[in-house]
C-alpha cells in the first residue's frame, strides 16, 4: 500500500498484531492495545509485521466536526500539548482497553442502524475515545527506537506470542539487525539463547495448564508444542520430570497438604 493523505483525522485502535506507521523516512512501531491519532492531511501508511499482521479499527472525523463542537475543541489542544508529538499514541491498560472496545462496538452499531440519536451517540463516542487518548499512558516511543528499546519490544512480542511459531529472523527484523547480532544481544540481555528462553516460557505455561486440567495433550498444544514427543523431552530437560510425573507430584502434594492438621 502506497502512502496516502486523507482530508480527515483518524483515531486508530490496534486490537491485534504488530507493525508500524510509516511517514516520510520515519517509522513509528505499533502494537496491540495502542490508541493513536493521525492528523488530517499527513501522508502515511500502515505496514504489517509479517508474523502478526495488524488489525486496525478507525474513527474518522473532519476538522469541521471539531470546529462545531465545543467539547472537541477543548480536547484537541491539550492532546498536542501533552504529547509534543506528531502522532499521539498511548498503550492502554485493561480498563481503557475494555472501555475503548465497547465504545467502538457501540459506534459501529449506531452507524449501521442510523435513525434518531445515532449522530449524537457517534459524537459522544468520539469524545469518549479522545478522552481515553488524552488520559492514557503515553507509549513513550520515538520514530527511531534505540536498539535496547527494540530488543525490549521483541521480549514483549515473545510474551504475547510464545505459543506460536517464532523465528529469530523475524525478531531480528523488528530490531533492524542481523539474526546473529540479535542472538548475541538476546543472550547478553537474558542470559539464555532464544531457544532456551522460549522453551522455558512454554514449559512454564504448560505447567500452569497441567495444574488446571491435568491434560498433557492440551497443555502441550496450548503452550505451542506441535509435537508431543518434543514436549516430553523439553519438559523433562527443564523440570527434571516428565509431564506425567509432574501431575503425580501435584497429586501427592495436594494429598499431603490435605492430611495436615488445620491450624488453630
Amino acid at each position: 500500500m502506497e502512502p496516502r493523505r486523507f482530508a480527515f483525522h483518524k483515531l486508530c485502535w490496534v486490537p491485534v498484531g504488530r507493525g508500524s506507521l510509516e511517514f516520510g523516512a520515519s517509522r513509528l512501531p505499533l502494537g496491540k492495545d495502542e490508541l493513536l491519532l493521525i492528523p488530517a492531511g499527513d501522508e502515511h501508511r500502515f505496514v504489517d509485521n509479517p508474523t502478526a499482521p495488524l488489525t486496525l479499527v478507525f474513527a474518522h472525523f473532519s476538522a469541521q466536526v471539531v470546529n462545531e463542537s465545543q467539547a472537541l475543541r477543548s480536547i484537541m489542544p491539550p492532546l498536542q500539548d501533552r504529547f509534543q508529538s506528531q502522532y499521539p499514541v498511548v498503550r492502554m491498560d485493561s480498563y481503557r482497553r475494555g472501555a475503548v472496545r465497547d465504545t467502538f462496538k457501540r459506534m459501529l452499531i449506531e452507524q449501521s442502524r442510523g435513525g434518531p440519536g445515532a449522530t449524537a451517540i457517534l459524537h459522544a463516542g468520539l469524545i469518549d475515545l479522545l478522552v481515553h487518548l488524552l488520559r492514557g499512558e503515553p507509549a513513550r516511543k520515538t520514530a527511531s527506537l534505540s536498539r535496547e528499546q527494540a530488543l525490549s519490544g521483541t521480549l514483549d512480542y515473545i510474551e504475547d506470542y510464545f505459543h506460536t511459531p517464532i523465528r529469530v529472523k523475524d525478531l531480528a527484523e523488528m530490531c533492524g539487525i542481523s539474526s546473529r547480532r540479535y542472538s548475541d544481544l538476546f543472550k547478553q540481555r537474558t542470559g539464555r539463547t532464544i531457544v532456551e528462553y522460549l522453551s522455558e516460557r512454554r514449559v512454564a505455561y504448560a505447567q500452569d495448564r497441567l495444574r488446571e486440567t491435568g491434560q498433557i495433550m492440551y497443555a502441550a498444544v496450548a503452550a505451542g508444542f506441535s509435537d508431543v514427543t518434543h514436549f516430553y523431552r523439553v519438559f523433562k530437560r527443564i523440570t527434571g520430570m516428565t509431564p506425567g510425573e509432574y501431575i503425580e507430584k501435584l497429586g501427592e502434594t495436594a494429598q499431603a497438604e490435605g492430611d495436615l492438621p488445620a491450624s488453630s
